[in-house]
């Protein structure tokens, strides 16, 4: 009996450490888990300056998070991400999907390139996640534990209760004219998701699909409208001119 409870006591040491381990190296293990997703699905490294998670609210932080441009255009990186503020529904850690209460990406920049053929850095992202996206969730499942009775593998779910995108400033440069920045208006969204949740390359594209669609959506539309009033300036020049004449 004395042998029988000293065994259990050690069992209960040995699981009290590799959950202390577990939760002391959550931080990291998110960390990796956000650079090696994401840098498989963008085809360019993404990389995160850190994460840090209170494990007793379920709040946390992710800051610093830079995603290189692709090959072939100019700056360094094409979106920063200074500050994203999640909340988690602690309840479905073991679960599928994830819930995330609330995840908040606040002021972002985005500095979308076009190129003199017509192509931006942008476009060759969103063209990057629908062709990384099969083999990034191929991989997430790999990672994750088999199923005990199908022994199938499946990449982790998460759901958003509620998804903010506020105060995304983009940075348009295009040739042959003067640089641009524009505001996004805020992207809000709730119960992304829904029950069956969405796999790692299934959020990449709603975030930064979202994220990069809009941006060259408002960097064309207000090109567009530049245009428009520079030629109704001219025409207004044209018709003072004959009046005074």
């Amino acid at each position: 009996m004395k042998k029988i409870l000293i065994g259990i006591a050690a069992l209960l040491i040995v699981g009290a450490i590799a959950l202390y381990l577990l939760v002391g190296n959550l931080d990291k293990i998110l960390k990796g888990a956000i650079e090696g997703a994401g840098s498989e699905l963008l085809g360019v490294p993404v990389t995160v300056a850190s994460v840090e998670l209170d494990l007793k609210s379920g709040m946390g932080q992710i800051s610093g998070i830079t995603i290189a441009n692709p090959v072939g255009y100019k700056a360094a990186n094409a979106f920063r991400m200074d500050t994203i503020r999640l909340g988690l529904d602690l309840s479905s850690l073991r679960k599928q999907p994830i819930v995330i209460r609330e995840l908040n990406i606040q002021s972002p920049t985005v500095d979308l390139e076009v190129n003199e053929q017509g192509g931006s850095n942008m476009q060759t992202l969103l063209d990057n996640i629908k062709q990384n996206s099969a083999k990034t969730d191929e991989k997430a499942a790999e990672e994750q534990p088999s199923q005990e009775e199908t022994d199938t593998k499946e990449p982790v779910k998460l759901s958003f209760t509620k998804l903010a995108i506020t105060g995304v400033t983009v940075n348009g440069v295009v040739p042959g004219q003067e640089p641009t920045q524009v505001v996004l208006p805020d992207i809000v969204k709730e119960n992304v998701g829904g029950t069956e949740g969405l796999t790692p390359a299934q959020v990449g594209g709603v975030i930064i699909g979202d994220i990069a669609a809009q941006s060259l959506q408002a960097i064309v539309e207000k090109k567009l409208s530049e245009k428009m009033e520079e030629a109704a300036q001219g025409l207004f020049n044209d018709l003072k001119k004959k009046l005074g004449q």
